[in-house]
């Protein structure tokens, strides 16, 4: 059972337990994603997994090494969507949100091709969002704000903080990410 306390924002968040990461990894891949398909669309590598979950069968009180960000992208394929806010979604035209990028721009890590920066400024930090600025989103997801900058600038921002980002206006990364799934994911159908 995944803990209230781990699915909380961040300045309330309690790191999860290596047996709740693990718990979550293995409900994806009870729903038909083995390893390798994890990685490929996820972009998440098993060593950070197998780090994330070290041990859990013989130590599962264990604290996680997971960092926040990855923990939240997990969450959010598990069917437990932006725990960094509650809930809440940043609210957008998602019509016109999705018509400032190219439609490869949401596919899984293995199919995803980066924003530039030009549609980048669309989004984030100008005046049609205020709640998707550099700093806010730094903030949200506990990121180093200069990177994060950085990534959208070069437009060679990773696919976790992308998807993170998309999550946030409401757009259902779990569709856009795990494509053969067997049926519905939900982490509340563990609890």
């Amino acid at each position: 059972m995944v803990r209230e306390a781990t699915l909380t924002p961040y300045s309330r968040w309690a790191k999860p337990l290596v047996s709740e990461v693990a718990e979550v990894i293995n409900l994806l891949k009870d729903s038909g994603y083995d390893s390798n398909q994890l990685v490929s669309v996820t972009g998440i590598q098993q060593k950070n997994i197998n780090a994330w979950t070290a041990r859990y069968k013989n130590e599962p009180d264990n604290v996680s090494t997971i960092p926040y960000p990855c923990w939240c992208f997990l969450c959010a394929l598990a069917g437990k969507p932006n725990i960094q806010s509650n809930g809440e979604v940043v609210e957008v035209n998602v019509r016109r949100v999705l018509s400032y990028f190219k439609p490869t721009a949401f596919r899984p890590n293995d199919k995803f091709v980066c924003p530039t920066s030009d549609q980048f400024s669309d989004l984030i930090d100008n005046d049609n969002y205020e709640a998707l600025t550099t700093e806010k989103l730094s903030e949200v997801f506990n990121w180093n704000a200069n990177n994060f900058k950085r990534g959208i600038d070069n437009g060679s921002l990773p696919f976790l903080n992308w998807s993170l980002i998309v999550m946030s206006m409401g757009i259902d990364i779990q569709k856009m990410i795990l494509k053969e799934l067997k049926g519905p994911v939900s982490l509340d159908e563990c609890d």
